[in-house]
């Protein structure tokens, strides 16, 4: 018998939250058993992958084609995604230590993004797949699908935290009875997401990207102002400025995605549906025209970073990104220069694009784009040409992050007896191996290194009241990173040409002799003087903490010209609650 319109529904409903559910359950039951060793690593790590996209996939699908198709052609995508991930498993000793690269699973996502409204024209009209208007409107109708039911899932969990506080006030457990396992609330939250799923499907002649679409141009004329007040200033400014310290090419590529965004939203589907008011047409113009100049600069930018550190795995990744933008911003310009029928060329840049990028993002998963073999050779090569100094190995990620590559690297740095810190490589190799976390690798190879720190010091830093000695293991039992930063403000220097840093001892904490302690104070590199409290509490260990102004109840921020003075002897040691320093005006003490 044939069902009605409110049967088929509410099978329809049933089907989803179903299908959602068996996804969250599956991914609750693999994570449940990640250290089953009885699971081979290659079996699960396929297992993980291909549960969510499958699922992902076949949830995107069903609605606009029958839950059969969906379910059919979700394999079409997840197969090949899920054995390209596997064959980036091999890369790894463990195929599962691929799960912990967030590279390597982002661009797993971003394959499945780029290809799924590919397949929903597919599976709707096969001759409409490279058409733009088709595609257009699949990948904006699964965004505000799947935004929308995630907001269900949020809004129903609010509901249902509310419901059993109020339960509870009148002893009434049975939400937290029932909802108590981690399988049940993954269950239910899969099955509220298929459910929102089927709910905006049923909508969707009421609930359009088209409004939130509509919203979005609105923001093209305020990009615009902002980009080009920015290349304007960047001259004014100059290059060198622009790429300091920290690379740029973040906030560089973050404008340019937001810009191809605006663009693409601004131009809609076709001519008939894009913008059409002259400004906000001029204003998507100028943006495209602009686009090839802000997407050159985070080029530059990354350019200048691989060439100060070579390659390493985001490096690549963040290259392909910005190279990417580069052809967005090239084809958009180009497509912008004729006088007539630019918006139609914008989007035949747009389709080219996203084929091309399904192309790399699937190479990035073959041998092809090792990005760990690329990495650890341009490491090795540069550290062998004498670019690059043990210090700025990234040896940890080399042994715990870049799979067979980085281990045969560190392998291969250990053969390399000719060089004067052959001694300190190997220790540093050998604690990449001892360690546990990147934290403790750190604090191993500082611990190693501070009782030369703490003799540098020694030579550099004077102590004042004039004829105090520092006592000894002082300096020695201090943090590593205390004396990383004494050590950096003792090599600035003061107009005088003196050294940035002095330890003025006092009796500042009762806990020890005046002698086991003192203030130090040192330049920071912002022109301002820090002042740290150190104690030797035992032989071997030293308490260190900022100082404290007890009169202005606050943790003072002192003037470059602190040192100076106390070095000077510009200083007085007395009571204010216990011994503090007074000095230009600031009181210094122990904190509480």
């Amino acid at each position: 018998m044939a069902l009605n319109n409110e049967q088929q529904i509410a099978v329809h409903r049933m089907v989803l939250a179903a299908l959602g559910a068996a996804a969250a359950l599956g991914l609750w039951l693999l994570s449940d058993h990640w250290d089953d060793t009885a699971l081979a690593a290659p079996v699960f790590l396929a297992l993980f992958i291909f549960v969510p996209v499958y699922f992902g996939v076949a949830l995107a699908l069903a609605g606009p084609v029958s839950v059969g198709r969906a379910l059919a052609g979700a394999l079409a995508l997840t197969v090949p995604v899920t054995a390209l991930v596997s064959l980036a498993g091999l890369r790894q000793v463990q195929a599962t230590d691929l799960l912990d690269d967030p590279a390597m699973l982002g661009v797993a996502a971003l394959l499945v993004l780029f290809s799924t409204p590919f397949l929903l024209v597919w599976l709707q009209d096969r001759p409409s797949v490279l058409r733009y208007a088709s595609l257009f409107d699949a990948a904006w109708t699964m965004t505000v699908r799947y935004v929308a039911a995630w907001a269900f899932v949020a809004v129903f969990w609010l509901v249902v935290f509310l419901s059993d506080s109020l339960l509870k006030l009148v002893d009434i457990d049975a939400i937290g009875q029932v909802l108590g396992t981690d399988w049940a609330r993954f269950g239910l939250s899969g099955a509220v997401l298929g459910l929102g799923l089927a709910v905006v499907d049923e909508l969707r002649d009421t609930i359009s990207p088209f409004v939130f679409l509509r919203l979005f141009r609105l923001l093209v004329p305020v990009v615009l102002a902002v980009v080009a007040v920015f290349l304007v200033a960047v001259p004014v400014r100059g290059l060198s400025d622009l790429f300091g310290d920290f690379s740029a090419a973040g906030p560089l590529m973050g404008a340019a995605i937001a810009a191809v965004t605006l663009i693409s939203v601004a131009l809609d589907r076709s001519d008939e549906t894009a913008v059409r008011t002259r400004g906000l047409r001029g204003a998507t113009r100028g943006l495209a025209l602009l686009l090839p100049l802000l997407a050159a600069l985070a080029v530059w930018a990354l350019v200048l970073r691989v060439r100060d550190y070579g390659w390493t795995p985001d490096r690549i990744l963040a290259s392909l990104f910005a190279m990417f933008l580069l052809a967005y911003g090239l084809g958009y310009g180009a497509a912008c220069l004729g006088r007539t029928g630019w918006m139609a060329r914008v989007r035949r840049v747009n389709v080219a694009m996203a084929l091309a990028a399904i192309a790399v993002l699937a190479l990035w998963m073959t041998p092809v784009l090792d990005v760990y073999r690329l990495s650890s050779a341009s490491q090795l090569a540069r550290f062998q040409a004498g670019q690059s100094k043990l210090v700025q190995l990234p040896l940890w990620q080399m042994g715990h992050d870049w799979g067979r590559a980085g281990k045969a690297a560190l392998a291969r740095l250990e053969t390399m007896t000719d060089r004067a810190d052959h001694a300190e490589l190997l220790a540093r190799i050998q604690d990449v191996r001892n360690e546990v976390n990147p934290f403790q690798f750190e604090q191993a190879v500082q611990a190693r290194s501070a009782p030369d720190r703490a003799r540098a010091l020694l030579e550099v830093m004077a102590v004042r009241p004039q004829g105090s000695r520092m006592s000894p293991g002082l300096l020695a039992a201090a943090p590593a990173y205390r004396l990383d930063q004494w050590l950096t403000g003792c090599r600035r220097r003061l107009p005088d040409g003196r050294a940035g840093c002095v330890l003025v001892q006092g009796a500042f904490s009762p806990s020890a002799p005046a002698g086991a302690q003192g203030i130090v104070l040192y330049l920071d590199g912002d022109g301002t003087a820090r002042a740290d409290h150190v104690v030797l509490r035992m032989p071997g260990e030293a308490a260190v903490r900022d100082v404290f102004d007890p009169v202005a109840n606050s943790w003072p921020i002192l003037p470059g010209e602190a040192v100076a003075q106390a070095l000077d002897g510009e200083f007085q040691i007395r009571p204010s609650g216990s011994n503090a320093l007074f000095i230009g005006g600031a009181v210094l003490g122990a904190a509480p």
